[in-house]
């Protein structure tokens, strides 16, 4: 018997009943209606089941503590000189230095030991965290034993395909870019160039300095674009002259 019938046949026995019995009658009635759910209680049956909400975990990711890292190099280098470090996966993982001058790193290693393999530094007028263009500068050899040599290797398309991506992580900061230009300099040096771009603005000197690559990127520059340019001696046999230098020139694209 349905639970509406059950209800149903109570009512009807209360009407046949005398006086007396009802204020027992409404008694059961009111004890029913609890239990088959007429005041709002949940049914339950032997077969229903109340599935409770599962409540999960929040798990936070982890923040990258770009500080500690750079503190830890300085410690292995014991060099306070030491502003970040960049990372061309499978490619090249170097600490960056910065002093007052772009002339002191060409000739002294990142242990500040007179090397003519210097250290690789950032120019002296960027501040890291600001500069819309930085300037890296590395050393390369002949031999091809120096990290930065292999930024000659961008010159060929496949390679430039391939790692695209530089990241340069800093005390406060982890940034991704990709890169957009690869070229051998003779010349122009304008690329060197923070505030005057003899009389371009801002991204027209960057669209400049993206059609003289050698391998064609799609990467859109506008006056807002923050870049990052990496400058190396290039041995080129193929170029004459002495002073030529490979530049691989790539824009921000995320910071975190």
């Amino acid at each position: 018997m349905k639970n509406k019938d059950i209800l149903l046949e109570i009512c009807y026995n209360m009407h046949q009943s005398g006086d007396f019995m009802k204020k027992n009658v409404i008694r059961t009635i009111l004890f029913l209606a609890l239990i088959f759910g007429i005041l709002g209680i949940p049914n339950i049956s032997k077969d229903s089941t109340i599935k409770k909400e599962i409540k999960r975990p929040i798990i936070e990711k982890k923040k990258e503590n770009f500080k500690e890292e750079i503190h830890q190099l300085k410690k292995q280098y014991q060099n306070d000189d030491i502003i970040a470090y960049i990372e061309i996966p499978n490619v090249l993982k170097e600490p960056i230095v910065q002093t007052n001058n772009n002339d002191y790193y060409l000739h002294y290693d990142i242990y500040q030991k007179e090397n003519i393999i210097g250290a690789t530094f950032l120019d002296y007028r960027n501040n890291i965290e600001e500069s819309k263009k930085l300037l890296i500068y590395g050393h390369s050899d002949p031999e091809g034993t120096l990290p930065f040599v292999k930024l000659t290797n961008y010159n060929q398309e496949k390679f430039f395909q391939e790692h695209k991506e530089i990241y340069l992580i800093s005390e406060n900061s982890k940034r991704k870019y990709e890169v957009f230009s690869s070229y051998i300099e003779q010349r122009d040096f304008d690329y060197v160039n923070l505030d005057n771009f003899n009389g371009l603005t801002y991204q027209e000197h960057l669209e400049k300095l993206k059609n003289k690559s050698l391998v064609n990127s799609n990467i859109e520059l506008t006056e807002e674009s923050k870049v990052l340019i990496l400058q190396t001696c290039s041995f080129n046999e193929n170029i004459s002259g002495n002073r030529k230098y490979q530049l691989v020139i790539a824009k921000e694209i995320e910071k975190a």
